[in-house]
């Protein structure tokens, strides 16, 4: 660059450098000759050196700057350094080794060596000093205070403290040393626990209230809760009591916090989209709370499953039975508030297994559940009753067949009526196609013709989608039927355990009218197989002819299959339920027999002779007078309906002579068990019926001389409407809401029977029960 392109600054620097050089030279060439004193050749050969040492200070210094940033851009580069490079055990020296690496190692190692010592300009403070406010002197001079930093650096080492430096430092913190009680007394022991408790009970409640109050922001004070279930950094000796509380809060804290969708999980895509800060914040919320969750899940489970352990029997009374106890009733509490949510699945597949417990306090804690579980799934739609019977299902083909019968139970309380036999195609497509066609033909009809064909086929539309709304919900519970079934036939073919032949029966008794037509075949011929095993129970002799005759009521209908085996059957089967003792026990017997009964005689009122419904009303009313009351008012209930349904039964509580005993063709043969030649038409139950009119029970007394009287609907022997509206079943439930008198469970009447036959040197049984009480009650 030219002295004249170049700027004002330039070009006096320029000059005087040319003018310094012109004069060194002229200095150098006048001392060559001698002609300058020996002072001036002093002076000029100071300045030279002077000019010599700065030059070298200053080479030194770019050797220091580059020394100093070097180390800076090292150190950048270390700290960069992802976390688990940063382990000890990680091979630094046999992790690819290459030359430049080798060389790099050598000048770092150069590098240590070097004390390296940063330049400082004037007035620069030092790292540990900091600049006051300046003072300015009565003559002017201008004092600038300094003093050291020691707050920052306190700040520094507290905060250092609060971060382990190491795996050993992280173990030292969680072996947490506590405050030793064992030299105070029991007074201040106490006095001491409940000063913690209150301490902690603060603490989890702050906790437990923020994160209600700004869930987005105090998500992150889940963790400390979930430290408190786990017992982290609580004294011993209120350990216990706080990991039970803590539970409870944040079980009720997620409950309420939990949205009402499932998270979805974003995909790396996604996460390096561009995003608004909400959306950012949003999604950091619900990857924190569904971390959290899961955890709380897993605690639960690892809880919960220490009662499940076949090795040992957890006593009641100990805290891991407790604690596991909670943590079932946890997982229940979040199965049913949150069927939509996250890992509901899981929740219900470790029900399902935690049921194998060998204490039944578990088991039936653990069954109740499942029961509720299926009773809130009311629309079918949370397909909760779909995975819980697939994983009961599984569970009972794993195990073949080795569950206990109150699982198998739970499938009675699941909200299924109905189920899709086929798909069907909704034609909407073709509505849809047909309404815009409808349009365009609209300039080539009239106002009123357009209008009319137009709402048709919005009303189609609507009733297309209507249909289509309810598709997902018949879909979900064919599938969950077909998974019922599964474990129902799975466990009458291999036959485990008898107690499990009550559920399924009662199962399929109840769903039978589900099953498609080609199995019904099958199903009638095992039940016929089942009920000529003698060592069957009452109970489930009673479910088998239930469910053949669910079956023969329905589509049913078409088969070829003679029923009167099974009206023979349950004709002898009333004889046994007076020996059934237990007073539970024999409800549930009468509850199923009543049904059965009401399917028999009453549906199938056009099927069946009047002989044969004769000779049922007989051997019932006969039976009700050895049973309790509650049993007999179902018993009686039914009988009335029966009168009503076939009016020609009236001749049974007729007074007149054509009505007496074997006027009509000969006696009536109570010791038969075959309803059709018994002859019960020409018989009377006037005598049963008195017998039951002086029961201490005021509604048995009631609807046993509204039957004496001929079913009359009004005057003075009238049934209360409570009775008239109810089923025969549904009485025994609510008998005892009635404004009755108190239901007795002693069979007031079988005593004198049972005396009675052994006057005759005879033994009550149900092959003579029948005869005994006919004569019993002859010679009143």
């Amino acid at each position: 660059m030219g002295l004249a392109s170049a700027p004002r600054e330039e070009k006096l620097k320029m000059m005087k450098t040319s003018k310094t050089r012109k004069t060194v030279r002229k200095l150098n060439s006048l001392g060559k000759k001698g002609k300058i004193s020996r002072d001036v050749q002093n002076q000029l050969k100071n300045i030279k050196a002077k000019k010599s040492k700065e030059s070298h200070q200053r080479i030194f210094n770019i050797e220091e700057d580059w020394k100093a940033d070097r180390e800076f851009h090292y150190h950048d580069e270390d700290e960069s350094l992802p976390l688990d490079m940063l382990d000890d055990e990680y091979e630094w020296q046999t992790s690819v080794p290459t030359k430049k690496r080798a060389g790099r190692r050598n000048f770092d190692k150069d590098d240590e060596e070097v004390d390296v010592k940063k330049r400082r300009f004037k007035d620069t403070l030092q790292d540990d000093q900091e600049e006051l406010l300046p003072i300015k002197l009565s003559d002017g001079r201008l004092i600038r205070p300094t003093k050291e930093k020691t707050v920052k650096e306190e700040e520094e080492d507290d905060y250092e403290q609060q971060i382990p430096q190491s795996l050993e430092e992280l173990e030292e913190e969680k072996t947490t040393k506590f405050e030793d009680f064992t030299s105070l007394s029991a007074a201040e022991l106490i006095s001491k626990r409940k000063e913690l408790l209150d301490e902690h009970k603060i603490s989890i409640a702050s906790h437990s209230n923020m994160i209600l109050t700004n869930p987005h922001e105090n998500v992150g004070r889940l963790r400390d809760l979930l430290k408190f279930c786990e017992g982290e950094g609580v004294h011993p000796l209120i350990r216990e009591s706080i990991q039970k509380l803590s539970m409870a809060s944040l079980l009720q804290v997620l409950v309420d916090i939990i949205p009402g969708y499932a998270i979805r999980q974003w995909t790396e895509e996604e996460k390096s989209q561009k995003q608004k800060k909400e959306t950012r914040k949003l999604q950091a919320y619900e990857e924190s709370l569904l971390r959290y969750y899961l955890k709380f899940l897993q605690l639960c489970e690892k809880l919960a499953s220490k009662l499940c352990a076949k090795d040992r029997k957890v006593q009641e009374a100990t805290f891991t039975y407790k604690i596991g106890f909670l943590s079932i009733k946890a997982l229940e509490r979040l199965a049913i508030s949150a069927p939509h949510f996250n890992y509901a699945t899981n929740i219900t597949s470790t029900l399902v297994r935690l049921s194998l417990s060998k204490i039944p306090t578990v088991v039936n804690a653990v069954c109740a559940g499942l029961e509720k579980l299926f009773k809130e799934d009311l629309s079918l739609k949370g397909l909760m009753t779909l995975f819980a019977a697939r994983s009961i299902s599984t569970l009972v083909t794993k195990k073949k067949g080795n569950v206990p019968p109150l699982l198998i139970s739970t499938f009675l309380t699941a909200n299924i009526r109905e189920t899709k036999n086929e798909d069907k195609k909704s034609g909407k497509d073709r509505l849809i196609a047909r309404k815009y066609q409808l349009k365009k033909e609209k300039a080539n009809k009239t106002a009123r013709k357009y209008k009319k064909q137009l709402e048709k086929l919005e009303a189609d539309l609507k009733e297309v989608e209507a249909e289509e709304s309810i598709s997902n919900k018949l879909k979900n519970a064919t599938e969950a039927m077909k998974f019922i079934f599964q474990t129902y036939f799975s466990i009458l073919k291999r036959m485990p355990n008898v107690a499990l032949l009550e559920p399924v029966l009662e199962g399929l008794s109840k769903f039978a009218h589900l099953l498609n037509i080609e199995f019904f075949e099958d199903i009638v011929h095992t039940m016929g197989n089942l009920l000529s095993n003698k060592s069957l129970r009452l109970i489930d002799q009673l479910h088998c002819v239930h469910t053949v005759f669910v079956l023969l009521s329905g589509e049913g209908q078409i088969l070829n299959v003679d029923p009167s085996k099974f009206y023979r059957i349950v004709y002898r089967l009333l004889n046994h339920i007076p020996f059934e003792k237990k007073f539970e026990q024999r409800l549930k017997v009468v509850t199923i027999a009543t049904k059965t009964l009401d399917i028999m005689l009453s549906e199938r009122r056009k099927m069946v002779p009047l002989s044969r419904v004769a000779a049922f009303v007989k051997r019932i009313l006969a039976i009700c007078t050895v049973i309790d009351e509650k049993s007999a008012l179902c018993f009686t209930s039914h009988v009335r309906s029966l009168f009503i349904a076939h009016p020609k039964l009236l001749t049974l509580v007729e007074e007149d002579e054509s009505a007496e005993e074997g006027s009509s063709g000969g006696l009536f043969h109570p010791e038969l068990d075959d309803p059709d030649v018994s002859n019960a038409v020409g018989s009377e139950v006037r005598s049963e019926l008195s017998v039951l009119i002086r029961s201490r029970d005021k509604n048995l007394a009631q609807v046993a001389n509204n039957l004496l009287h001929g079913v009359p609907s009004t005057g003075l022997f009238k049934v209360p409407p409570q009775l008239t509206s109810l089923k025969p079943w549904e009485v025994i439930e609510t008998s005892e809401d009635l404004n009755s008198s108190r239901v007795s469970d002693i069979d007031p009447h079988f005593n004198a029977v049972e005396r009675f036959a052994k006057g005759k040197n005879q033994q009550l049984s149900p092959g003579n029960i029948h005869v005994l009480i006919t004569n019993w009650l002859e010679s009143r």
